[in-house]
């Protein structure tokens, strides 16, 4: 990603965009772009996208039928996923005996 400024204007484009001539020949400054920081959602996202990704390869070549839309696949990976991490919390039911009692 690319960041350019012409006065107060700020815009941000693709590094392969097309139009970064046009903008440095109208006098847009090239300024530096710092990358996002990943955060937890992110985290999730990007390993829900992997999940839907595998499947969807283990799926090809079987005729299956019409599949869901891969958004939709993406959106049910996040949810499972965040299911699975607040399930995955040890929870203290009483019945674990700790410290030899």
């Amino acid at each position: 990603m690319k960041t350019f400024v012409k006065g107060k204007l700020k815009t941000v484009v693709e590094d392969n965009d097309r139009r970064i001539p046009q903008y440095l020949a109208s006098g847009w400054k090239e300024e530096g772009t710092t990358p996002k920081q990943q955060d937890d959602a992110d985290k999730r996202t990007g390993k829900a996208i992997d999940d839907v990704n595998a499947s969807e390869d283990e799926k090809k070549g079987k005729g299956k039928g019409k599949a869901a839309a891969p958004d939709q696949k993406v959106n049910d990976a996040i949810k499972a996923n965040a299911n699975a991490a607040s399930e995955s919390e040890e929870v203290d039911d009483g019945l674990l005996k700790k410290g030899g009692k």
